[in-house]
């Protein structure tokens, strides 16, 4: 499929996947006890540099391997091989927006409670949505003013 519609098709998958997440945190039974406070803040630290690294992580492969190939007009996404480029870059990024999510999700799993995902939760969601793919995205006029 070749059209921003198949894009936006994946994006909605994705979408789906991070309530998926959400709702599997609150759904899979635990294999043990539930962490307690203080091992449910040391990992929600760790959680939070890792997600941290994922969010900045997806506007760096966005600028590096989309935007400016695209500006440059070294991407053309009128081309099957480029559409088929920029689509692989599209997931790449709404993955580490899932990443995002599943670090909370995982969180809120074993803290046995949904309240430590919500932030997770809302950030992914928030990345997905300034990565959704608009035109503002993919036409190089508009990225140009980025």
């Amino acid at each position: 499929m070749h059209s921003r519609t198949a894009l936006w098709i994946l994006w909605a998958a994705c979408l789906l996947g991070l309530v998926g997440i959400g709702v599997a945190s609150q759904r899979v039974p635990l294999p043990g006890r539930a962490w307690v406070q203080a091992e449910t803040a040391v990992a929600g630290f760790v959680a939070s540099l890792m997600a941290l690294c994922a969010g900045v992580g997806s506007f760096a492969v966005r600028e590096t391997y989309l935007s400016r190939h695209i500006r440059s007009g070294a991407l053309d996404l009128d081309s099957p091989a480029g559409f088929t480029r920029a689509r692989a870059i599209l997931f790449l990024l709404w993955l580490l927006c899932l990443a995002v999510g599943a670090l909370g999700g995982v969180l809120a799993w074993r803290a046995a409670s949904p309240g430590p995902a919500w932030p997770y939760m809302l950030a992914a969601a928030v990345l997905l949505l300034i990565h959704a793919p608009r035109r503002a995205l993919l036409d190089a006029g508009a990225l140009a003013h980025d």
